[in-house]
């Protein structure tokens, strides 16, 4: 063999050991994402206002078996279809045995954050799959990764709430879309399926978002694949049409009042006659919420568009990716109903987007990210098992005046075995990451992604503490834009869930207090 082919087999050789590969990276993520989807989705109180709203429906849907009208505070409540409450009803019949109603609605939101991150990860993958034997990497499992890392995922990914249905219908809609000019018939099954799912989910703000983008992504398009995206988003209207139709039809049955109030004053009048660009502050304070929330996927999705600058007029997965985050972004930006929340669905194009950046990550840039996400994580976890440590075998609070003025009165530790063993093999995994993937190889990054799932896990070992916090300082009532977040105490926030609160609050204010429910 030449020199100059020794030369290339070395060059080779180098590429494929600088970066995660073959079905390492992919048991990897499966693991990683397992445990995030897991940790924390069940045992303990509501934290957030919305969740306790939506348990309310759900417990009154479980009760009166009416599956067309969602009820709260015996009055009609349609902010959105019922399609989330449906699905945390049958899981609360299936489930009976085996955990409270109120976990079984949390299981139905991790049911779609799995959703979520299993189509993520094949509208990734699809996405740069054309560009292979540029050493892209495997694509769809980086997808998943930069998910689980990103910031408004981990704030809003386990909440019981009808967005989670609306961002897994959003992502199945965009596999769909991107599938069109490979399969006619996979791709608009997909594509109906997703849009109607989101539909179902929050009424038309998705499928708006999908609507207009697959209209423009035919001029986007390569020549070749015109007339399979044309054939392709027909098939998928009509996958779409009994998910569009079925439910407001029965909803006309029921009262032609509850579908012109659903349609008009929860949908059109809300998002077309509410259009606002807003005040330069407001803008600002919007754009704030949304680096924080996509971030790091949208630095990664820059960086992608650097380091492979010819990507966008090459594969049609990084077009789409850029329309539909324009597009969706747009909506958002000028609609006065929008909510942080509703910017979920958004962070997976800007995920499957950064995920092309991975293999070509400079050095001079992986070294302080891992190194960085080694020292914040580790002070984390050095921090939180130090906690529970000195809970554990201590019995008490300890003394000192930072912690003590964080921790509520009265707290008695709640021993959790099953938290405790999830959130160890969690902390092994990210030191296992931490030294044996290092800088500069691109693998090294995965010490974010771990080091959030991590800090999750160790989150969620402290369940009964932060109970007791929500209990004493009330819950995160969600903002508008330009609004910060608040406040609000659980007795105001609704009476089903604030009792069963209540009920728990004041069991966990004895010093002997018993543990919560463990997944």
């Amino acid at each position: 063999m030449s020199n100059a082919e020794n030369k290339t087999a070395d060059a080779k050789s180098d590429a494929r050991a600088a970066r995660p590969q073959g079905r390492s990276l992919l048991l990897l993520t499966f693991i990683l994402a397992i445990v995030f989807v897991g940790s924390g989705l069940v045992g303990h109180a509501p934290w957030k206002l919305h969740e306790v709203q939506s348990l309310e429906i759900v417990q009154t849907m479980a009760e009166s078996n009416d599956f067309v009208v969602p009820m709260r505070d015996d009055q009609p409540a349609l902010e959105t279809p019922p399609l989330f409450f449906m699905t945390a009803v049958g899981l609360t019949d299936k489930l009976a045995d085996y955990i409270p109603e109120r976990d079984a609605a949390r299981v139905a939101g991790g049911a779609y954050l799995a959703i979520t991150l299993l189509f993520a990860g094949l509208l990734g993958r699809l996405t740069w799959k054309p560009a292979e034997h540029k050493n892209v990497g495997r694509t769809g499992a980086m997808t998943v990764l930069i998910l689980i890392g990103t910031l408004g995922v981990v704030w809003f990914g386990h909440d019981v709430t009808t967005d989670s249905a609306l961002v897994a219908g959003v992502t199945v809609g965009l596999y769909g879309l991107l599938l069109l000019p490979r399969s006619t018939l996979w791709g608009g099954l997909w594509l109906g399926t997703g849009a109607g799912i989101a539909f179902m989910a929050k009424g038309l703000l998705g499928p708006a978002i999908l609507g207009v983008t697959a209209l423009l992504m035919p001029f986007l398009a390569t020549w070749g694949g015109l007339g399979k995206q044309i054939r392709g988003m027909f098939v998928g209207l009509l996958f779409a049409l009994p998910w569009l139709a079925i439910w407001p039809w029965l909803l006309y049955q029921r009262d032609p009042q509850l579908l012109d109030q659903w349609l008009w004053g929860n949908n059109l009048d809300l998002y077309l006659n509410n259009i606002a660009v807003g005040t330069p502050q407001e803008n600002l304070q919007w754009l704030w919420a949304i680096l924080i929330m996509a971030f790091p996927a949208w630095l990664l999705a820059i960086l992608a568009l650097i380091v492979r600058p010819f990507a966008f007029f090459g594969l049609p997965g990084v077009r789409l990716a850029l329309l539909v985050s324009v597009v969706g972004w747009a909506v958002l930006l000028t609609a006065e109903a929008a909510r942080p929340i509703h910017g979920v669905m958004l962070l997976i194009p800007l995920a499957a987007l950064g995920a092309g950046s991975i293999t070509r990550m400079p050095g001079l840039i992986v070294a302080p990210v891992k190194w960085l996400s080694a020292l914040l994580f580790g002070a984390l976890a050095l921090t939180l098992w130090g906690l529970w440590g000195y809970l554990r075998f201590k019995g008490e609070v300890p003394e000192i005046e930072q912690v003590n003025a964080v921790m509520p009165d009265g707290y008695g530790f709640a021993f959790q075995p099953i938290l405790y063993l999830v959130a160890a093999v969690a902390t092994v995994l990210w030191l296992w990451i931490v030294m044996r993937f290092r800088s500069p190889k691109p693998s090294a990054l995965l010490a974010w992604p771990a080091g959030v799932v991590m800090a999750w896990t160790l989150l969620m070992m402290h369940q009964p503490l932060v109970d007791k916090l929500v209990a004493e300082r009330g819950m995160v009532v969600e903002p508008s834009i330009g609004v910060p977040l608040a406040l609000q105490q659980p007795e105001q926030a609704g009476t089903v869930a604030s009792e069963a609160e209540a009920t728990e609050s004041d069991s966990e204010a004895e010093p002997a207090a018993e543990p919560a429910a463990t997944p």
